[in-house]
């Protein structure tokens, strides 16, 4: 306590210096949390995005589909049966919230002037109106199982083919038999995901119609959605032991393995979060350290004062470090209140953001709250001042104490 009480009092002492540190300590930390919770708001937005616009929690496939299905797609696919025994497993996973089918191809499709490669998926109208409920349908209506002619074109590639809702195209593939096949589609609507090149490409119909057309009554894979992102993994290790012992040869994609544009983004965006942390922390540091070498200059009489009364050196250096840490503390405390307000007051503004880089639609700005990333800094900020004061307070306390005394 005698400690805090003379480093509170040096504190006091010299107010704006002390001012002038807490300013510095308490715009870095704000700096830092703000930045972390934004990219920590990035991260969860476009992960929902992919989850449920693309990939689902979690893809099934009948082992071996990922290292041959490029070669012979017919003969990697799931039964009929396998695929209704793995649904009525997925009812029963924790976590559940939906299971669906898909029958993933690629086809042409155009008509009697144009015509596109496209990436088609065959899925159930019902389910996977739910897993797909990050896209925004733009014009015209989503799948209707009602409708068995109905596909659903991605922005981009309705725009290559220049068609509208309410056209009719010419859907070819090649069924599983390795002959050509033709159906006659009508266009029910256009849709955006988060990703352009994908909606470049990307057509959906409904799974009776895909199967038609490539005559076969397999899918691809069988897709999972559960509620809550972070229970993923406890659903996964609910699921493969009980796959296994069903006789299930299936092997699984989570979501993380499929999205590698999610990878690369959040190797893009750590990367800068270091960047920016590391150019703060030096700023914090030369503050802290600045601060504390000139209380030492200042103070050196005084240091030979308490040396001549039997102060060991110890107790020299502990009298700064005290000063400094009692700095870095009150500046954190302030910090991380000042950067929760300003996190909340702008992410309530509701300001948009421009696309990034390979999607097709912005998003409004918002600053995660993230309560381990505040204790963290805080750590970083006491780390910084035990180290910015520990060595000018270590060379003051081994000055000789004659020549301390007679420092003006």
């Amino acid at each position: 306590m005698f400690f805090i009480k003379v480093g509170w009092r040096n504190i006091l002492r010299h107010r704006r210096r002390s001012l002038v540190t807490l300013l510095a300590i308490v715009t870095g930390l704000v700096g830092i949390i703000a930045f972390g919770g934004f990219v920590q708001a990035n991260y969860e937005g476009l992960r929902e995005s992919v989850i449920r616009s693309q990939y689902g929690h979690l893809q099934l496939f009948r082992a071996g589909y990922e290292a041959n299905h490029r070669q012979q797609p017919e003969r990697y696919r799931l039964s009929p049966e396998d695929a209704g025994r793995i649904e009525t497993l997925l009812a029963q996973a924790p976590h559940f919230a939906v299971a669906a089918r898909r029958l993933e191809f690629t086809a042409l499709l155009g008509s009697d002037k144009l015509s596109e490669a496209a990436i088609v998926r065959g899925v159930d109208p019902d389910n996977e109106g739910l897993i797909n409920s990050a896209l925004a349908i733009i014009d015209g209506n989503d799948l209707d199982s009602s409708e068995e002619d109905g596909v659903l074109l991605g922005e981009g590639l309705a725009q290559a083919l220049g068609v509208k809702v309410g056209d009719t195209l010419t859907l070819m593939g090649t069924t599983a038999g390795g002959m050509m096949n033709a159906l006659d589609v009508r266009v029910a609507g256009v849709f955006r995901s988060f990703a352009k090149e994908y909606d470049d490409r990307a057509a959906m119909v409904g799974l009776p119609l895909a199967q038609r057309l490539l005559s076969t009554g397999d899918v691809d894979n069988v897709v999972l959605l559960i509620d809550d992102t972070t229970k993923l993994d406890e659903t996964v290790a609910w699921l493969t032991p009980r796959l296994e012992a069903a006789g299930l040869k299936v092997e699984t994609k989570s979501w993380f393995e499929l999205a590698t544009f999610y990878r690369k983004v959040v190797d893009l965006y750590d990367g800068f979060f270091a960047f920016v942390v590391a150019v703060i922390a030096l700023v914090v540091l030369f503050s802290i350290a600045n601060t504390m070498m000139i209380a030492v200059m200042e103070r050196t009489a005084e240091i030979g004062t308490l040396r001549a009364l039997g102060t060991r050196r110890e107790g020299v250096v502990k009298q700064f470090v005290v000063e400094a840490l009692l700095l870095g503390l009150i500046g954190s405390a302030v910090g991380v209140v000042v950067a929760v307000g300003v996190s909340e007051v702008v992410s309530g503004l509701q300001i948009m953001m421009p696309p990034p880089p390979g999607s097709s639609r912005g998003y409004p700005l918002r600053i995660a709250q993230v309560p381990p990333l505040w204790a963290l800094a805080a750590c970083g900020v006491l780390v910084i001042a035990f180290f910015a004061t520990l060595f000018p307070a270590m060379g003051a306390a081994r000055r000789p104490v004659v020549d301390a005394l007679r420092h003006v």
